[in-house]
């Protein structure tokens, strides 16, 4: 069992909805798999009542779904959902990428360096899982400085899909090569110090499309894997 953190300001339905996305997002819970309430209330430590409003919330964005018979399972993948997440992914952070580097200071710079510095560490030893995990955050801290509100919430929206395929390349493709997404990193953090939005807003879309064609490859080997 995972001890549950004891954070005050957070509901104990607020502790089992991010600790079942989690689960979800890093694949520890997989597609399909039936969520049986009795188990999660044990684990999680959480009474049935907020254990149900974190699943609910979990099925609005799209992590969870309902079978007929009123089970829960974990939402399944599809080449065709992937296709379309990355699509929305793509505009939108293409669009985030450009804002942020017109908004750039020396501060949040350096920090994205650090950022990519642990990524290039975590490729080079290949550990694949934290080399995906510091590229979510590079991005992150990149967005975070667009002014464009409403971009980032359509971001969030969708944030949830984005990371449960954004991992799938890095945790299930045994041909996954490291060191590609920290060379694109690199490369979309030379045109952010040039101040070349436009050209950040390309560099993160080409990013984002073979991304999706990773995702792709993998999705078709796990999906036949599955068969």
């Amino acid at each position: 069992m995972r001890k549950m953190t004891n954070d005050k300001r957070l509901s104990s339905s607020d502790i089992a909805y991010k600790e079942i996305k989690r689960r979800i997002i890093e694949w520890i819970f997989i597609p399909e798999q039936q969520l049986v309430e009795e188990e999660l209330s044990t684990d999680l430590e959480v009474s049935r009542t907020p254990l149900r409003q974190a699943l609910y919330r979990l099925e609005l964005e799209g992590l969870i779904i309902k079978k007929p018979n009123g089970r829960m399972h974990v939402a399944p993948i599809s080449l065709n959902e992937a296709e379309e997440v990355y699509k929305v992914r793509e505009v939108l952070e293409g669009l985030l990428a450009r804002e942020a580097t017109e908004q750039m200071s020396e501060e949040v710079l350096q920090q994205l360096e650090d950022i990519l510095h642990l990524m290039k560490l975590a490729a080079d030893q290949g550990r694949n899982e934290h080399t995906v995990k510091y590229g979510s955050e590079f991005h992150a801290l990149l967005y975070a400085l667009s002014a464009n509100e409403t971009a980032k919430r359509f971001l969030l929206q969708v944030d949830s899909l984005i990371e449960r395929y954004r991992r799938l390349g890095g945790y299930k493709n045994p041909a996954y090569v490291p060191a590609i997404p920290v060379q694109e990193h690199e490369a979309i953090l030379e045109l952010i110090r040039s101040g070349d939005g436009v050209g950040v807003e390309n560099e993160m879309r080409e990013h984002i499309k073979r991304n999706l064609e990773v995702t792709k490859d993998t999705l078709k080997l796990y999906l036949h894997d599955e068969q």
